[in-house]
């Protein structure tokens, strides 16, 4: 006997019974992580790299790093030398006494290129701020109001000094536990790392909101809401600071590579508190 013919099956009735529009929703993005910010200081080298209308903008803080450190290095070599010799005395000569004046000069020039990475960040303020600008602009960001170079000046000094004057003491304070107790080192080391990290991703990564007048306190608190992010930033700033080649490079594309992560993040948290879409 045959079995009567059955109706065709729809389109939705193939569907699961308990299928809901909401499910079809777009699930956010996840939130960038410590390989976003490595990865955003990655393309902020090859903004610097791939665009030559850039280049004389990344010049200004490699010369003024050149000038302060060789500056600085010529009074160090100028004024330790003779120092040393009246500090000690009659026992200025010998070769014990040449050892000393020989440390002490080299130590001195390392304070002296320090201290030209360090004014290198609030001198070249203006040409940093410019790069940001470029960065936002390429990816589509808001336009903001100008700033004038004293502004750009106190911003980046302002920028650089809240890191030190947090993490400084807190080295100083690991630094010491490791002088007083040496098997802390195991723990001290890579938590002066992570120290160093955060410092120079707050250093820099936090240059493109300043230049928009956002407060310290609201500066703090988006870093604070994306630590792995930062972190890896950070991480990676520090180890291509490393390598001599890119060290002068370190300025203008740190902050490149922080305006690209700064809007990735803003855009991220944008999503989020939009809420799920449904596709098309």
């Amino acid at each position: 006997m045959n079995s009567p013919p059955t109706a065709p099956t729809s389109e939705a009735s193939r569907l699961p019974a308990r299928l809901h529009p909401a499910s079809l929703a777009v699930s956010p993005a996840p939130r960038p992580g410590f390989t976003a910010g490595l990865r955003a200081l990655l393309h902020g080298f090859g903004f610097i790299l791939g665009n030559p209308a850039v280049w004389p903008l990344a010049l200004v803080p490699m010369v003024v790093v050149l000038v302060s450190a060789s500056l600085l290095g010529w009074t160090a070599i100028s004024f330790v030398p003779e120092q040393v010799r009246t500090l000690l005395g009659a026992h200025a000569e010998g070769i014990l006494a040449k050892v000393v004046e020989v440390i002490a000069t080299g130590v001195a020039l390392l304070v002296a290129v320090l201290l030209g990475l360090a004014l290198a960040q609030p001198l070249s303020g203006p040409a940093l701020e410019r790069i940001v600008r470029r960065v936002e602009q390429q990816m589509g960001a808001p336009v903001w109001p100008a700033t004038s170079v004293l502004e750009d000046v106190l911003r980046s000094l302002q920028s650089m000094l809240v890191p030190y004057m947090v993490g400084l003491p807190i080295l100083v304070a690991l630094f010491l536990l490791n002088l007083v107790f040496p098997p802390a080192v195991v723990v001290t080391f890579p938590l002066k790392l992570i120290l160093t990290a955060f410092m120079v991703a707050w250093d820099l990564g936090d240059y493109p909101q300043s230049i928009r007048g956002v407060s310290i306190s609201q500066r703090l608190t988006f870093m604070a809401r994306h630590p792995a992010a930062m972190l890896g930033f950070g991480a990676g700033l520090v180890l291509l600071g490393l390598v001599p080649c890119l060290l002068l490079l370190v300025l203008p594309a740190g902050v490149a590579g922080a305006a690209r992560l700064t809007v990735q993040l803003e855009r991220w948290e944008a999503s989020r508190s939009e809420g799920p879409k449904l596709p098309g």
